[in-house]
């Protein structure tokens, strides 16, 4: 990442200088100095970038919500050049592309983003397992699932999808070890302890709980009474990711 090398140049430039010079504690601080500048650096370039790709990020959110799908994956699209400057920037993009495009139905595109998507992305990473699922690859689904939940495992939602889908393919057993490791992350999960109760008396998974992001990895069908709404948007794209909010 650029902003990273220029940091990482800047730094070790003064570093040297200023050892070179013969100030006081000579190397010893011109080491402590590269590091500082470098950290300093690397912040404000990557505050810099951010704000430069706020406006056109929110851009892409408004055509989302207006309807306008095809041009809110275009504006997206733009963005990837930026991904060279910020940390995660790409993974993160990819991400929001694949997530559009598997709600615009265009599946072997949404495959295509999705694959390159970052892996602390839970929502893309559901909807890859999702894609994988209904195709089904199986194998590639639950290893896609694994995945997803390591890198997210204060998420509830990866858990119980995971458990929805082993459930359906006569897994029950291990779809149950997946919900008892959710609730050892958070056992005041109403959702999860339902689910679980359910598959320890031979009943169905209960996901209406999770809304719209069950309903939009296009496993089950919502129910007539919650209108369809566009694939959400992140705010914003930062350095370093913002923590999720736990749902469920």
């Amino acid at each position: 990442m650029y902003n990273i090398l220029i940091s990482i140049a800047l730094g070790i430039l003064v570093g040297v200088v200023y050892t070179l010079l013969g100030f006081w504690k000579t190397w010893a601080m011109g080491i402590i100095l590269a590091v500082l500048i470098a950290i300093t650096c690397f912040v404000v370039l990557s505050r810099i970038v951010a704000r430069r790709i706020e406006p056109k990020f929110l851009h892409a959110q408004k055509q989302l919500q207006a309807g306008a799908q095809p041009l809110a994956l275009q504006s997206l699209e733009e963005l990837l050049s930026w991904g060279r400057w910020q940390v995660m920037l790409t993974g993160q993009i990819y991400a929001q592309m694949g997530v559009l495009a598997h709600a615009m139905d265009k599946e072997d595109r949404a495959l295509e983003y999705l694959e390159r998507a970052g892996l602390r992305v839970p929502d893309a990473q559901l909807a890859l397992a999702a894609i994988h699922y209904r195709r089904k690859s199986y194998d590639t689904a639950w290893d896609t699932m694994d995945v997803c939940i390591k890198a997210n495992k204060k998420q509830m939602l990866p858990y119980n999808v995971y458990a929805w889908m082993l459930e359906k393919r006569g897994n029950r057993d291990k779809a149950i070890e997946q919900l008892q490791r959710c609730l050892k992350v958070e056992k005041s999960n109403e959702a999860t302890k339902d689910n679980l109760l359910r598959l320890q008396n031979n009943r169905k998974l209960n996901m209406k709980r999770f809304g719209m992001q069950w309903y939009s990895l296009k496993l089950e069908r919502p129910p007539a009474s919650m209108a369809q709404m566009p694939p959400g948007m992140r705010k914003g794209f930062r350095g370093k990711q913002r923590k999720q909010k736990r749902r469920g």
